[in-house]
């Protein structure tokens, strides 16, 4: 198919066939994913911003360039999900080792492992901030920040985490995510996935809104009952009756309603 635009998320967002005709070939490409599709979402005919990821997917699995992963449907990307254009030799080589890559154990489960052999502890002597992660992190303060941190790093995290540096502090996570900064990228709630970084915002800003809104995290660890946005997650610094600041590690029941971003962290 000759396109005759190129699709990307606008405000108002683009409408017609050619956007549903985009989300047809998105949902069944052909080019033999471990996924089988990139999951645009409903065949709707409107370019949201799940149409958008599932470009952004496709490319990712197709060997584009990193600077060339982006979240528009144009006609390279067009050509190449029909068919009609062979993939070049440097996209079949990238292609190759993000598919061998994605057999390893991904990092976000490695540093859920480590999450949960944490567990139980807790600071000594009660609400003074002294625990193993603010030791490690080289900074005496609120840590369920430092947390995750200590989680990610000491499961091999090398550029989105870094000790003493990134993070102590939750809104910078949410900021940088947004930006992709650090190997860092915002997800949606049907993307997340068992050690995903869950942003949480008290006062119920909700996704998207302001970054400083976010008061504390942990890792997603499982869905509890998707259809009404309950999960469970493993945090530090929490306690019942003192959700940002209770001084253990713990396994929490939370819902969608007090999330202000899902986070990824690639490497």
């Amino acid at each position: 198919m000759k396109l005759k635009r190129t699709l990307y998320v606008t405000s108002p967002l683009m409408e017609g066939e050619d956007v549903k005709h985009a989300q047809r070939m998105l949902n069944s490409t052909g080019t033999g994913t471990i996924f089988g599709n990139f999951r645009p979402g409903e065949v709707d005919g409107v370019f949201g911003v799940t149409t958008g990821n599932a470009c952004e997917r496709a490319k990712y699995w197709l060997g584009y360039a990193e600077k060339d992963i982006k979240p528009n449907y144009g006609q390279t990307l067009e050509n190449f999900l029909g068919g009609h254009t062979p993939l070049p030799a440097a996209y079949k080589t990238r292609r190759a080792a993000r598919l061998k890559k994605s057999q390893e154990t991904p990092l976000r489960v490695k540093a859920f492992n480590v999450a949960k052999a944490q567990l139980g502890i807790k600071e000594s002597p009660p609400g003074t901030n002294k625990v193993k992660f603010t030791r490690w992190y080289g900074m005496v303060g609120p840590w369920c920040a430092m947390f995750v941190t200590f989680c990610y790093v000491t499961a091999g995290s090398k550029t989105s985490f870094v000790k003493g540096k990134r993070y102590a502090y939750t809104p910078y996570m949410v900021q940088d995510a947004r930006g992709r900064d650090w190997k860092l990228r915002a997800i949606s709630k049907d993307e997340v996935k068992q050690g995903d970084i869950v942003m949480f915002d008290w006062g119920g800003g909700g996704m998207g809104k302001s970054p400083y809104l976010t008061d504390h995290t942990g890792l997603f660890e499982k869905w509890t009952n998707k259809s009404k946005g309950e999960f469970s997650t493993i945090e530090g610094n929490t306690a019942v009756g003192n959700d940002s600041n209770g001084g253990q590690v713990m396994r929490r029941n939370r819902t969608v309603s007090q999330v202000s971003a899902f986070i990824r962290a690639e490497t």
